[in-house]
């Protein structure tokens, strides 16, 4: 089954209730959901702050997490034959002048051509993995987010129970009932906004990851597929 990180925002439309009445009939209630995500208080006002950063976090990683720019195709097209050609010189200044992970290990890789082969993939390798780790950091916010909502979601719904259990030994009898199931209502706002934060925090961090690992796996057949071309014209012994 296949992740949605952002279903858990279309729980946010309105949505409608039956319940009954005293009299037995059955009552209509609609709940507006967008306003009652704002009845959180405190706690509810640094979720939304967490929302703020994890939504930061996405863009960012969705604009520079692609393969464009990190393992771009006219490149690869480019590289093949002036390597073929030996042209290293051309070679290195197409490198220098295309920012990616990519060109730093072709760049590598032209620079120590004398090398063993498998020391050749083997270094261009670790080059483009410690790239790629500093890619994945940059995402793991997203899962520091998504273990951090639900438990403060969770700390102001028991601060909102404390406070609804107040009002009920203030007023008691008088009205008690109402007041403690209106409190107790506002106080689970947080722990579901925390969800909410949680869910596709943690879907766009697998997401990242797994594109990640995609790239990185692509990454080293490139590599290999360059050094076998050098192969093909200078076999070793």
């Amino acid at each position: 089954m296949k992740n949605h990180p952002w279903l858990p925002i279309l729980l946010l439309a309105p949505s409608r209730l039956l319940a009954q009445s005293t009299t037995g009939e059955p009552v209509s209630v609609e709940i507006d959901w967008f306003r009652e995500l704002f009845k959180g208080g405190a706690t509810g006002a640094v979720l939304f702050l967490l929302l703020f950063v994890m939504i930061t976090i996405a863009l960012e990683r969705l604009i520079n997490l692609r393969r464009s720019r990190i393992l771009p195709r006219e490149f690869t097209r480019n590289i093949l034959p002036l390597w073929r050609e030996e042209k290293f010189d051309d070679l290195t200044e197409a490198c220098r002048s295309h920012p990616s992970t990519l060109a730093r290990m072709t760049a590598f890789v032209v620079e120590h051509r004398g090398a063993p082969p498998a020391l050749l993939i083997q270094g261009a390798a670790d080059m483009g993995n410690r790239e790629l780790m500093q890619e994945q950091k940059k995402a793991y916010s997203l899962a520091v987010i998504a273990g951090l909502a639900p438990l403060l979601g969770l700390l102001g719904t028991i601060i909102g129970m404390i406070e609804s259990f107040k009002l009920v030994e203030i007023y008691g009898d008088d009205g008690g009932a109402t007041i403690l199931a209106g409190s107790i209502s506002k106080a689970l706002i947080t722990t579901a906004l925390g969800l909410i934060i949680a869910i596709p925090s943690l879907g766009l961090y697998h997401l990242f990851r797994f594109r990640i690992q995609s790239i990185g796996k692509e990454l080293d057949e490139e590599m290999e597929r360059l050094v076998n071309a050098w192969l093909l014209k200078h076999p070793r012994p």
